[in-house]
């Protein structure tokens, strides 16, 4: 079944890839002038290879056998005899040349064994490939190739049909659900508009349409079930001859039966969607449907009308899509609908046609029926001609069952597999084996497997490989290649091996037992130079977390861990150890120091924030610690991850000190956006507990390095806020508010900053005296009401 299906959808693609790019070849060079004859090869070419990929199997004789590149090479042994690769069986001269032999002989003359596999059937001859050194065809290079090409086939194969059938379903639910929405409109009483249409339909041979009116849509257009849906707004702003061409270029979609053909198109094209010529075929028919239907509506209602209606409607398509990106316009044009403006058909081209003449004129019915025969005929042959591309053996998935047991594994292969694949830091390694894996007791061996290990590793330019194939007697055999090439296991064999079955035992296992294996054999002095010595990343990391899991540890041991994560050159796996040895416990303030300066070496603003983030809770309270942690915040590139850090040092999980609060007002000077200071400056009003005098100093330098002035009063709103309703402020914040509100442009947002304030400010001369300087240069209505805001401090 897998291979049926693989073959017909690499014969539809060859098929539609011929005939829509035959006909697109035709068109380009001038031979397709007529819009009736250039829709009769588009629409045969489309739907055609459809039906050529299906019939083809049942009348083919012509097949290409695809190469069985899928097959394993992990059994072929290199060439290595006389350096050459040999096609068919026989000696062969080396001279490094190709030769031509007959088409039924080996290059020697004797007959071809039967079970020889060619690309064609009835080869005209065969080839042999003589090469000057030796070439190995199942090295690990080649074996890694076809096993790439071979998955991302198979991946390729297993997600058509699944992406097909979805949107073939999306399609048909959506045909539905716009059948329902044409049918809750209302149906037009336009008594002149009704007589129009049962004489167009009947001119056209179609039943009457229903008409309703449409307050969504801007175009008219032809829904499912042969209902024409109007706009309200255009039927109002069209004269009555306007309205009836308008009327008779929908009609004329209903005699072409244009919209069963758009839903049909739209299924083949979701069917076929590994096919990029669709879409050009698709847009192609729906602009000679559109220029057919104008040909039509022109001559039984007038091409001037038409052009003028076509006008208008494409203006109010362009007005409803403006509002649309406004959030408050139409909806847009349904896609299974048959629309008279559609968003891409080309307006002038259209309208030249109308004002010009038809173009379909001179070609008689019975022409054009001959015609289209003749051309899908001619097309379907064309498409038949092309040999069948046939699939001897279909690719087999991969599929890594790591982790998972039971009855779901026990579904693809009886036992569990597990295939590990690493890829960073320069190596590359490949793992594996089926069941389960018992080790020695320092894990550098296997004692009994159930299958086989497969072990690859390339790193340095060097290629290494070993198998362990239990023998089905208790014991195993031993297999190592270096660069392809299989070689005695010698003892720096035997030692990689060692290393590489650690390295599974630890993944297999975690990371806990080697370490409490080390702690035991030689201290924490011999997990910290295993974990130096550990070549990936991901394997540090796992390593300092079981170290720093098995018992709390020194800060000596601590900054040691520091310098360990900070050399990872792998960011995750660096923030992943750093977050650990941040939650393992409180860091002394010299590991914080340590830390931070190794936090600006992470790439990634992200990577970044999440290391601060979880330090701010423990954050020293130090000069120093906090110098580095601004240093920290200053190499974000982003201001969103600044303002995240920045709100996270004064969180309410935890203490506000003053050096927090005054660190983190300082550090919004490293943002730049209004908004981002601004919710940070409010964030640290909301911690200042009734304290607003200490900070608003520099609270308000910070306010007035903003550019906004909405941003600027949000912030200073925030910062009286802080005393409680109807509460004075403490006269120094009063003051400082005053000075920032001076800053602010003369307009509404000093006004009401200004009016907000009065219901806190204190009834000081001085303070009062501030408030009216502030208020000058306000409108004449502003300054009145800022007055009014303070008449209850007044002296009566």
């Amino acid at each position: 079944m897998i291979e049926a299906l693989t073959g017909w959808l690499l014969n539809y693609l060859l098929h539609s890839t011929v005939l829509l790019g035959g006909v697109w070849a035709l068109e380009r060079a001038g031979w397709l002038k007529h819009p009736t004859w250039r829709e009769a090869l588009w629409r045969a070419a489309f739907f055609g290879a459809v039906l050529t990929a299906s019939v083809q199997p049942l009348t083919q004789v012509t097949r290409i056998a695809l190469p069985d590149v899928w097959a394993s090479a992990s059994g072929q042994g290199g060439t290595g005899q006389g350096g050459r690769i040999e096609v068919a069986s026989g000696p062969v001269p080396s001279s490094g040349v190709e030769r031509e032999a007959p088409s039924a002989q080996s290059p020697t003359g004797t007959p071809l064994p039967s079970d020889t596999s060619w690309p064609f059937e009835r080869p005209a001859a065969q080839r042999v490939v003589v090469t000057d050194h030796a070439v190995d065809i199942g090295d690990e290079s080649m074996v890694r190739r076809r096993e790439f090409l071979r998955d991302g086939f198979a991946a390729l194969l297993l997600s058509w049909p699944l992406v097909a059938l979805s949107g073939i379903g999306l399609t048909l639910f959506r045909w539905l659900a716009l059948r329902r929405q044409v049918r809750a409109l209302l149906i037009c009483d336009d008594a002149e508009l009704g007589r129009a249409a049962t004489e167009l339909a009947a001119i056209a041979g179609v039943r009457t349409p229903t008409l309703r009116l449409s307050p969504q849509w801007a175009s008219p257009l032809v829904a499912p079930g042969g209902q024409v849906c109007l706009p309200q707004r255009l039927m109002r702003r069209l004269d009555g001859q306007q309205r009836v061409a308008v009327l008779a270029h929908e009609i004329a979609h209903l005699r072409r039966r244009d919209p069963a053909w758009r839903l049909a198109a739209r299924l083949v094209s979701q069917l076929g969607w590994l096919q990029p010529l669709n879409r050009l075929a698709m847009r192609r028919l729906d602009l000679l449907a559109e220029l057919a239907c104008d040909a039509w509506a022109a001559a039984e209602a007038g091409a001037m009308p038409l052009a003028e209606g076509l006008y208008v409607c494409a203006r109010d398509m362009a007005a409803a899509t403006v509002a649309a990106d406004d959030r408050r316009g139409a909806r847009p044009m349904p896609a299974l609908a048959s629309a008279m403006a559609a968003a891409r058909s080309p307006l002038m081209a259209r309208m030249d046609a109308l004002l010009e003449g038809s173009p379909t004129a001179g070609t008689t019915p019975g022409r054009r029926r001959l015609g289209r025969v003749l051309i899908a005929g001619g097309l379907c042959a064309v498409a038949l001609a092309v040999p069948m591309l046939v699939i001897g053996k279909a690719p087999r998935l991969n599929v890594d069952l790591s982790g998972v047991s039971g009855a779901f594994s026990s579904a693809f292969s009886g036992m569990k597999v597990t295939r590990q694949v690493t890829i960073g830091d320069g190596v590359e390694r490949r793992v594996n084996y089926a069941g389960d894996l018992e080790f020695n007791g320092d894990e550098t061996d296997v004692v009994s497997l159930a299958d086989t290990l497969s072990i690859m590793e390339r790193a340095d330019g060097v290629t290494r490989r070993v198998e362990i194939t239990a023998d089905g007697k208790g014991g195993q055999v031993r297999r190592f290649w270096l660069d392809g090439e299989m070689t005695p296991i010698d003892a720096h064999a035997q030692a990689w091996i060692s290393g590489q079955i650690g390295l599974i035992a630890e993944s297999a296992q975690g990371s806990g037992p080697r370490v409490a294996r080390l702690l035991r054999q030689g201290g924490t002095e011999a997990a910290l130079a295993d974990i130096g010595n550990a070549q990936e990343a991901r394997v540090c990391r796992s390593r300092i977390e079981a170290l720093l899991d098995s018992d709390p540890q020194s800060d000596d041991t601590v900054s040691q861990l520091i310098a360990l994560a900070g050399g990872m050159r792998d960011d995750f796996q660096r923030r992943t150890a750093f977050v650990a040895l941040i939650e393992h416990r409180t860091l002394a303030s010299g590991a914080q120091r340590e830390l931070l300066e190794l936090v600006p070496t992470l790439k990634g603003d992200v990577d970044r924030r999440l290391v601060l983030s979880a330090l701010s809770p423990q954050l020293a309270d130090d000069a120093a610690v906090m110098t580095a942690w601004q240093q920290a915040v200053g190499g974000f590139d982003g201001d969103v991850d600044k303002r995240l850090a920045i709100v996270a040092l004064i969180d309410e999980d935890h203490e506000a000190t003053p050096e927090r609060l005054r660190t983190a007002i300082a550090a919004t000077g490293m943002i730049g956006g209004d908004f981002d200071r601004r919710t940070v400056l409010t964030a640290a009003a909301h911690r200042m507990g009734g304290d607003a005098a200490t900070y608003a100093a520099s609270y308000v330098d910070a306010v007035r390095a903003i550019s906004g002035d909405f941003d600027r009063r949000s912030a200073l709103i925030a910062l009286m806020d802080e005393t409680g309703v109807d509460r004075e402020v403490d006269r120094e914040v009063a003051l400082q508010v005053l000075r920032a509100t001076g800053s602010m442009s003369a307009g509404f947002d000093r006004a009401e900053m200004l009016i907000a304030l009065a219901a806190h400010l204190p009834a000081e001369p001085e303070v009062l005296a501030q408030y009216r300087q502030a208020a000058r240069g306000l409108s004449t209505h502003d300054r009145g009401r800022v007055e009014a805001a303070i008449d209850h401090l007044a002296p009566s």
